[in-house]
C-alpha cells in the first residue's frame, strides 16, 4: 500500500487541469495580442525615423525629430524583447541565443543551428504599458512620478512625442537609388 501511496503522490501534481491549461492559454493570447501591438507600433516609429531621418538630410527637418524617435524606437524594443520573453515564458519554451529559434524548456541544443541553448532563464516580470519613459526609453520602477533617468514627468508625457510632422509626410518622395556609378 506504500508503494500506492507514494505512486500516487509523484504523479498527482503532474497533470494539468484544464482550467490551469485555460488560463495560461488565456495568458499567452494576452501577451500575443500585446506583442504584436508593439511590434505594429515599431514598425511605424521606423518608418517615421526614416522620414525624419531624411527630412533632416534634405534641410527640411530638424535633427532632434530623430533624435527623439530614436529614444522611442530604443523603449519599444526593449518592450517588444520582455513581451517577447514573457510569452515564451507562459508557453513554457526558450529561444536559442543564436538563431532565434524557439524549443521546448528541456531542449539543450538548438536544432537549427547546434549552439547550446541557455539552462534556464530568470522569469520575466509581466510588462504592462506606460512602464518606460517616451523621452528616454528608462524603465519606471515604483510608480515613480518622474523618470529615473531624465527627470520627465510621466502624468505630463503626452503619449506621442511631437515630431515636426507638418515636414514629413507619408507621401514625402523617397530617395532616389544610386545607379552604381561612381560619378
Amino acid at each position: 500500500m506504500d508503494f500506492l501511496k507514494e505512486f500516487s503522490k509523484q504523479f498527482s501534481g503532474k497533470g494539468r487541469s484544464g482550467s490551469d491549461r485555460a488560463k495560461e492559454g488565456a495568458e499567452f493570447n494576452r501577451l500575443s495580442a500585446e506583442l504584436s501591438e508593439a511590434e505594429a507600433a515599431l514598425n511605424q516609429l521606423y518608418a517615421r525615423y526614416g522620414r525624419a531621418c531624411y527630412a533632416a538630410q534634405a534641410g527640411r527637418g530638424h535633427p532632434d525629430d530623430a533624435r527623439a524617435l530614436a529614444l522611442r524606437i530604443q523603449a519599444t524594443e526593449l518592450q517588444v524583447e520582455e513581451l517577447t520573453d514573457a510569452r515564451d515564458a507562459a508557453r513554457e519554451t526558450k529561444r536559442c541565443l543564436n538563431c532565434g529559434a524557439v524549443f521546448g524548456r528541456e531542449a539543450r541544443f538548438c536544432a537549427m543551428c547546434g549552439k547550446r541553448l541557455p539552462e534556464e532563464a530568470p522569469k520575466p516580470e509581466p510588462v504592462s504599458p506606460g512602464e518606460y519613459c517616451p523621452e528616454c526609453g528608462a524603465k519606471r520602477e515604483n510608480g515613480d512620478s518622474r523618470c529615473p533617468v531624465c527627470g520627465r514627468d510621466f502624468d505630463a508625457l503626452p503619449e506621442t512625442t511631437p515630431v515636426r510632422d507638418e515636414l514629413i509626410h507619408d507621401d514625402m518622395p523617397a530617395p532616389e537609388e544610386p545607379d552604381g556609378s561612381l560619378e
